[in-house]
């Protein structure tokens, strides 16, 4: 029992990046272990290929390559420039969703274009370090002993256990002292991915940036997303456990939602989504959103002075006063939309 319980836990640990995103609300994690597995081959396939073409080949670092225009105009945009104080080359800011259908999934010519122009690519937490990801094993548990049956009622208890049995996640007695934000974003596992394919940016990020044998950076550690749960009330996310479950039937509307404001790139709309997912849960947003917002953007100036970077962060961390772009203009920093002209 003990080793089926590590196992099973270890087999998460790689998804950690993605549980925290869909815990501020940006996206649902259906499917998301499917997503890895497809990308993984995906991967593969695109090694074995490599050797035979260069025809996806990108520039290296270093080489010349000229800047395509931007509308800088529309403050809807993923992407953004960093400039400005005392910054020699500007960085860029890139909005993802970090999971997505394959048939939604765009990477525009702007997007290579100033991808190509940094030396470095900084994600919220270096998922290329197996070893980071491995020391937030021990933030994923409740403190103090406290177990799901001290949050829920024997009813609720047994129609969640009923569920994770069906849904073929496992028993919750292996998993009974886990946040229940985390088992919030397990327990739709499989639903999306079997009805989709799915895809991430981040993982493409990361295939561009070995490319061009560009370092890997994270903002955080993943230890450290995981601790940030704890501000929530586990009484809190037991409440949220039991919505998503309640809920289920409606989580493919709600990401459909969720992946068409971002293709239209509608930033304010994401907040909005965002502030509402949270309504009524203490240190939510502080927690989750702000709190890690403004510790990121002495780790981004710091990274920005060293070499030009592209920062790729979760959507929802870009809008609002105390979003990414807000509190670098604070700091001094221009931030400009960079959106893919459209032709008249």
């Amino acid at each position: 029992m003990i080793y089926k319980k590590k196992a099973h836990l270890i087999h998460y640990t790689s998804y950690i990046f993605a549980l925290l995103s869909i815990a501020i609300g940006l996206q649902s994690c259906s499917g998301y272990q499917k997503a890895i597995r497809m990308e993984e081959q995906r991967a593969k396939t695109s090694v074995a290929n490599s050797a035979q073409s260069t025809k996806n080949q990108l520039p290296a670092i270093g080489a010349s390559v000229a800047l395509l225009e931007a509308d800088t105009s529309n403050s809807n945009s993923l992407l953004w420039e960093i400039s400005g104080k005392d910054l020699k080359t500007s960085s860029y800011l890139y909005g993802t969703i970090h999971i997505i259908p394959k048939k939604d999934f765009i990477l525009t010519n702007l997007l290579k274009n100033r991808f190509v122009q940094t030396e470095q690519l900084t994600l919220e937490v270096d998922m290329d370090n197996i070893f980071s990801m491995f020391g937030a094993l021990g933030e994923m548990f409740m403190d103090d002993g406290v177990t799901l049956k001290d949050l829920l009622s024997e009813e609720e208890y047994t129609l969640l256990d009923e569920h994770f049995e069906q849904k073929d996640i496992g028993s919750l007695e292996d998993m009974d002292n886990m946040k229940p934000i985390l088992l919030s974003a397990m327990m739709s596992e499989g639903t999306m991915g079997e009805k989709q394919d799915m895809t991430s940016y981040e993982m493409e990020l990361m295939r561009m940036a070995k490319r061009r044998k560009m370092p890997v950076k994270g903002l955080e550690t993943a230890k450290f997303q995981m601790s940030v749960l704890d501000s929530i009330p586990y009484e809190d996310q037991a409440k949220m456990l039991m919505k998503s479950l309640e809920d289920g039937q409606n989580d493919d509307a709600m990401f459909g939602d969720m992946v068409e404001m971002y293709k239209n790139q509608d930033l304010q709309a994401l907040h909005l989504a965002v502030a509402a997912e949270s309504e009524g849960v203490k240190n939510f947003d502080h927690a989750l959103l702000y709190i890690r917002n403004h510790n990121w953007i002495p780790v981004i100036e710091e990274m920005a002075m060293e070499k030009p970077t592209f920062f790729a962060v979760g959507a929802a961390h870009l809008p609002g006063e105390n979003g990414v772009i807000e509190l670098l203009r604070k700091a001094g920093y221009q931030v400009i939309p960079q959106r893919e002209k459209t032709s008249k």
